[in-house]
């Protein structure tokens, strides 16, 4: 019987292989038309929404030649990021050729072109690359003072292009105009925001529009408005791997803390736990410099200038003050007895901080703070020393290099450099594009500072605006204003050539860069 089934089943496995056999050559394969799409931007299309029109002319390339003529078209924008948390998708286009009128959502897009062949019923797709932006996405901010009030101008950039808009806020009527100090931006996971100070009071600007409306007063985040409200200084603390992102307050007054999960400030934390008396503090917050991409917990350390002494903010959610952190291998007392000059976050050695102080001869003492993380310090021994240069006693104006260890100051109109680790010193004469000397004895000298990138070298422009001194100056009288980037070499001797110059501001007060991902 088993010898019956084994013969029965080799039967049926040639039967089955000679049927196969048998019928190899008996379908008829036909060539279908393959299409390939040619003629689409190869590089990255840039648009303005609500002003440009999307224009692409493909062309269709076949296997065969007649192709079958019957044809489907539909251009799609699919969105790289779904901000919105709504629709990601948007049909843009029935027609062969592309004649679309921006308006999508700002952000970036991958374009598709779908060809159904309806013949054969196959869909042959290409695509490139769209970003959405409107003027104000990207650039250069300016804050002006013109008459004692706030003016904003916009150096905008798209691609290569640059584009100066004027008097961004004259349509608003900001109820804090007079005085203009500072234009900040915060880029966190949650949403970035940009903040005005002035002289009374604060508020924030729509990221993309930088419209402004009376819900944006700075005011409307406390949870108590004080009677006296003039903020200082911010910065919101949202690195990468951090497990308490903050934000950090200062005002004229008052120190505000923010923490994770909590929507407005609370009770202010200028104090110090067991002392009954509050203090104020100078209008810098010393912390780490590495952004979004920054390390865990970085330290925010602040100067308290009643008692002329450095604190350490406490930042988790059950924290409520300040305390004078104890050193190991301590260079300097933390209480010094000195008058807060100027302060600065750096990029050196991973991230470290300069701070300078007067003592009561009226000189100028430099303190050195890093390894700016895990809620700690060190202070660094080589950066601690009175600072023996010329006039600089007299100078009201600083800025640090990012990545290069040299203190910039101001005095009578000229630029001096200060090598920090070498203790030489320079003037800075700029050379244009000639060769020749920048004579800057018409101007006054307003600011000087370089640009701190959050998002670091993985931003738009990397880091290499962040090698370049930025120079606010005023020759007077309607729009005299001056902004000057320029080149500052490692080397210091190297030659200081000017790299960009823009005119037509107001009185130049502050500059930050609107960056982008």
């Amino acid at each position: 019987m088993m010898r019956k089934n084994v013969y029965l089943i080799v039967w049926l496995m040639t039967v089955i292989l000679y049927s196969c056999y048998d019928d190899k050559g008996n379908y008829s394969y036909e060539d279908i038309d393959e299409i390939s799409i040619a003629g689409m931007p190869d590089t990255l299309v840039t648009v303005f929404k609500n002003t440009d029109t999307l224009k692409v002319v493909p062309e269709l390339k076949h296997t065969l030649a007649a192709g079958s003529g019957k044809y489907e078209y539909t251009w799609v924008a699919v969105a790289k990021e779904n901000k919105t948390g709504n629709e990601f998708e948007y049909e843009i286009g029935k027609e062969k050729n592309l004649n679309y009128f921006i308006d999508l959502p700002l952000g970036k897009y991958a374009v598709y072109l779908n060809v159904l062949d309806q013949e054969t019923e196959v869909t042959w797709r290409q695509h490139f690359d769209m970003e959405v932006i409107i003027q104000t996405t990207e650039g250069w901010l300016v804050l002006c003072d013109e008459k004692g009030e706030v003016r904003l101008d916009m150096i905008s950039k798209y691609g290569n292009q640059e584009l100066m808009i004027r008097n961004l806020l004259d349509d608003y009527a900001l109820p804090n105009k007079k005085g203009p100090k500072s234009i900040v931006l915060n880029i966190t996971g949650s949403g970035d925001k940009i903040i005005l100070m002035t002289e009374t009071g604060a508020c924030y600007l729509d990221p993309e529009s930088l419209a402004w409306e009376e819900a944006f007063d700075l005011k409307y985040d406390m949870g108590k408005i004080p009677g006296v409200f003039v903020p200082t200084a911010m910065i919101c603390l949202d690195p990468m791997y951090g497990t308490y992102p903050c934000s950090v307050l200062l005002t004229t007054t008052e120190v505000y803390c923010k923490t994770s999960g909590r929507i407005i400030y609370e009770l202010p934390r200028n104090n110090v736990a067991g002392e009954e008396k509050t203090f104020k503090v100078a209008p810098f917050i010393i912390t780490s410099a590495d952004g979004v991409w920054g390390y865990y917990e970085p330290p925010v350390i602040l100067y308290d200038t009643d008692n002329r002494r450095f604190v350490q903010l406490g930042l988790a959610w059950n924290e409520t003050s300040c305390c004078i952190p104890p050193v190991a291998n301590e260079v300097f007392p933390m209480v010094t007895g000195k008058e807060f000059v100027y302060a600065a976050n750096t990029r050196h050695d991973g991230n470290s901080s300069y701070v300078i102080l007067r003592d009561d001869t009226g000189k100028l003492w430099l303190h050195g703070f890093g390894n700016l993380w895990y809620n700690s310090f060190s202070q660094l021994s080589n950066y601690y020393y009175r600072i023996d240069a010329p006039d600089i006693e007299r100078a009201e104006l600083f800025a640090v290099h990012m990545h290069y260890r040299y203190l910039f100051y101001v005095v009578d109109n000229m630029i001096y450099l200060y090598d920090m680790a070498y203790k030489e010193w320079r003037k800075l004469d700029i050379l244009d594009g000639d060769g020749e000397k920048i004579d800057l004895s018409g101007e006054e000298i307003t600011f000087i500072k370089f640009n701190w990138f959050q998002y670091g070298e993985y931003g738009r422009l990397g880091l290499d605006m962040e090698y370049r001194l930025i120079i606010g100056s005023d020759k007077g009288g309607e729009n005299g204003g001056m902004i000057r980037i320029v080149d500052i070499p490692e080397r210091m001797n190297g030659k200081v050539t000017l790299y960009k110059e823009y005119s037509g501001f107001a009185k130049p007060v502050d500059i930050v860069y609107r960056e982008r991902y």
